[in-house]
């Protein structure tokens, strides 16, 4: 089965805008995932892909493909299930998998990991996830504890899992759902990530934190 993978850029950002043109330690937030998806040596090919006419130059310099999305898949409006279609729609691949620049931190053994579930024989989708055990509620009701016979240690509790979107990915099996709308179902592997994969990028105070954490996770390396 061939893997590819997307590296979606919209323009029009509008909580941070411009969000993927911000330079971390001398590179752009899309060209650390770039580069990221050219060393993991997990896919046969790479695409931007975007609403910017301007980053095929940026494909070209590294070696990668472009797919200048259509502005109607670019707009606040857009989901992510229809840039999914649209692309099974217009190229050929068995495997596709969004690699999300909004985490810029993760590594790039989470992606390797990610890819490496798609082998499995019923894989269809997947999605990935950090673990988090806190004490949680839903609509003021403890989930993962109860008042009762003395609080819970955080460590004995059972941990919420939750989305990070930090790669995501889909059989080709699952266009009929994609067409319809339908992003994952219940038949989607969750997969864990490092706690790299959890500082996403958002707003501004979000880069200021992982600016300083992206020169000190890298200074050790």
């Amino acid at each position: 089965m061939s893997n590819t993978c997307i590296i979606p850029v919209r323009k029009g950002s509008e909580r941070l805008p411009k969000k993927n043109y911000k330079i971390l330690e001398g590179k752009s937030i899309l060209e650390i995932a770039i580069l990221k998806a050219i060393e993991s040596k997990v896919f046969v090919e790479i695409y931007i892909n975007t609403d910017d006419e301007l980053l095929e130059k940026v494909s070209e310099e590294y070696g990668i493909k472009f797919h200048h999305r259509d502005v109607n898949l670019a707009n606040s409006d857009a989901t992510s299930d229809q840039v999914v279609f649209d692309f099974f729609n217009t190229f050929n691949c068995s495997n596709l998998f969004w690699l999300n620049t909004v985490s810029p931190l993760q590594t790039i053994e989470d992606i390797q990991n990610f890819v490496r579930t798609s082998k499995k024989q019923d894989w269809k989708s997947g999605v990935s996830y950090s673990p988090s055990y806190v004490h949680s509620f839903h609509e003021n009701t403890p989930i993962n504890f109860e008042w009762s016979g003395g609080f819970a240690k955080t460590q004995d509790l059972k941990p919420i899992d939750c989305l990070n979107y930090a790669m995501m990915g889909w059989s080709s099996s699952m266009i009929p759902k994609l067409k319809d709308g339908q992003l994952f179902d219940e038949n989607t592997t969750l997969v864990e990530s490092s706690r790299w994969s959890n500082y996403l990028l958002k707003t501004q105070e979000d880069f200021e934190i992982i600016k300083l954490l992206y020169k000190n996770l890298y200074k050790e390396k």
